[in-house]
């Protein structure tokens, strides 16, 4: 997380569901695990990952598959249709600023804390 504090509400745009990125901590392993890993990643369709920190084995995901839980409601506006039981990384997104990485238009902002 960048220090930053989370404004603003859900736009119900979907963007989040279809494009989204996610850091993760990958500790304990060597140089080599680390890069590898993040080639092995890069392997796969849809999915884009790049080392956000050598040092502290953080790698950022780029996802650009579509949630299969994600619902057009048909009026521009989008929902979860496991909203009361979808997972709590789901819940706490964007927990970073990712906006100049996606472009997404998203009701959320980030202010300094």
């Amino acid at each position: 997380m960048s220090g930053k504090k989370r404004t603003g509400s859900c736009r119900q745009c979907g963007n989040c569901c279809r494009d989204f990125i996610i850091d993760v901590q990958i500790a304990n392993v060597t140089d080599f695990e680390f890069t590898d890993y993040l080639q092995w990643i890069n392997c796969h369709q849809n999915v884009q990952a790049s080392i956000k920190d050598f040092r502290a084995r953080t790698v950022e995901f780029q996802i650009k598959n579509q949630c299969k839980y994600l619902v057009d409601n048909g009026d521009g506006k989008y929902s979860c249709a496991i909203q009361d039981r979808k997972p709590e990384i789901c819940k706490r997104y964007p927990d970073d600023d990712y906006s100049a990485e996606t472009g997404w238009n998203c009701g959320f902002r980030f202010e300094d804390a």
